[in-house]
């Protein structure tokens, strides 16, 4: 099974280095909106001191499968 990378990027970049398995693009998008809920529960307070948040996930060569982006005002 072919191995993505959730990356973040809150004011400060938080790259994955162990990625986890999953079974194709589909899944890595759909993970893509639990991470991003996940980090937005744990950090929330920290969201509103930046403009914008990023989660991003690459497979392993590097390619960007997705890209999320979230503000607040």
């Amino acid at each position: 099974m072919p191995r993505y990378f959730f990356h973040l990027r809150d004011g400060r970049e938080h790259l994955d280095d162990e990625g986890v398995e999953l079974s194709g693009a589909a899944e890595a998008r759909s993970q893509a909106v639990v991470a991003s809920a996940e980090a937005l529960r744990d950090h929330g307070g920290k969201f509103w001191q930046h403009t914008e948040w990023r989660l991003w996930v690459t497979d392993e060569a590097g390619e960007t499968v997705c890209a999320l982006r979230f503000s607040a005002e």
